[in-house]
């Protein structure tokens, strides 16, 4: 979800690609040492061994709540689909027998659903969600359990008569926008030398000034427009020089959810006071817990590739841009 501070957080790693091209390990634009912040100055900032007065120039990036405005989000705040990920668990059925899958070299992930049929009708239906600690022999016994008298052996699974039907599913992220808002955010440059003021404020200001979206780390982006600059001088007697670059941000608060991919077709009808169902007769999985089959679907959308154009980028405690490899 992105709020305030991801936008702010945002900007900062920006400012981190524009003042060290090559990256953190390497010199800066000004072949000064230059610490990036989302946040304000530290105490230690001006009077530690590492500071401001030992010739190492700070950009902090903040958020000003006087320019904060609601915007209106869509109306009705729907929800979109997003990401997906793709189960590696898959399922082969012939009569009545059905073989449960594992795509080669991967780790064992999604759903796996059977509908068992006889005369035409569904009879039963079993599903199973697929956790990395699971084998083939673990689903397939899992699966069994869910259909009356089904038997497991290996990674099959077969019942007494009529025919299977196997699917499997993966996961599947679901987003809506529940505020929009836009707000100002300040890059500031806090230096002892007005040359090395001049050559990052010259620097970021060159650079964001063709860039109208800021990728932000949700895999989404903020609006982004400058709205002025200028040098903030009252500290001088302190050899201490300052410059602010203001821009304004429109950017989505956004709520998501992850939930797996539908399987079974099913439904109620209220007609005449009665509730009249429809569909497949789906029951419970007798061969997994409500916990295990969350616990699956956590870790599956825990390993979901983040969509960042900051890799290689990550913050201390204190808010401090440094290399996540560290």
């Amino acid at each position: 979800m992105t709020d305030v501070s991801q936008v702010a957080l945002a900007l900062a790693y920006r400012c981190a690609q524009v003042i060290y091209p090559d990256g953190l390990e390497h010199a800066s634009i000004t072949r000064r040492q230059t610490v990036i912040r989302r946040g304000w100055l530290l105490p230690s900032d001006l009077f530690s061994a590492q500071s401001i007065r030992d010739s190492v120039d700070y950009v902090t990036v903040t958020a000003a709540m006087d320019g904060y405005r609601s915007l209106p989000e869509p109306l009705g705040r729907p929800w979109r689909i997003g990401a997906m990920i793709a189960p590696t668990v898959g399922v082969s059925c012939v009569g009545n027998e059905a073989r449960v899958s594992l795509m080669v070299g991967e780790t064992p992930r999604g759903l796996i659903g059977l509908v068992w049929r006889q005369q035409g009708c569904v009879f039963a239906t079993s599903s199973y969600a697929a956790g990395s600690s699971d084998t083939l022999e673990t689903i397939a016994a899992g699966l069994a359990q869910g259909l009356p008298g089904a038997k497991a052996n290996g990674d099959v699974i077969s019942v007494s008569s009529g025919v299977i039907e196997g699917v499997n599913a993966g996961y599947g992220m679901s987003s809506r926008i529940t505020r929009r808002q836009s707000q100002k955010i300040k890059i500031s440059i806090w230096t002892t030398s007005a040359a090395a003021r001049d050559a990052l404020g010259a620097r970021l200001d060159a650079a964001l000034a063709t860039q109208n979206w800021l990728p932000t780390l949700d895999g989404g982006a903020a609006q982004i427009d400058f709205e002025g600059e200028g040098d903030v001088d009252t500290m001088q007697m302190q050899a201490l020089y300052r410059r602010d670059l203001v821009f304004r941000t429109v950017f989505d608060t956004v709520e998501t959810q992850w939930s797996a991919q539908m399987m079974f077709g099913a439904g109620t009808l209220l007609a005449g006071g009665n509730d009249i169902s429809f569909g497949d007769v789906v029951t419970t999985s007798l061969g997994q817990s409500d916990v295990a089959v969350l616990a699956a679907e956590a870790a599956a959308c825990a390993v979901a590739p983040a969509a960042s154009v900051y890799l290689g980028l990550d913050i201390d405690a204190f808010g401090t841009v440094r290399s996540s490899a560290l």
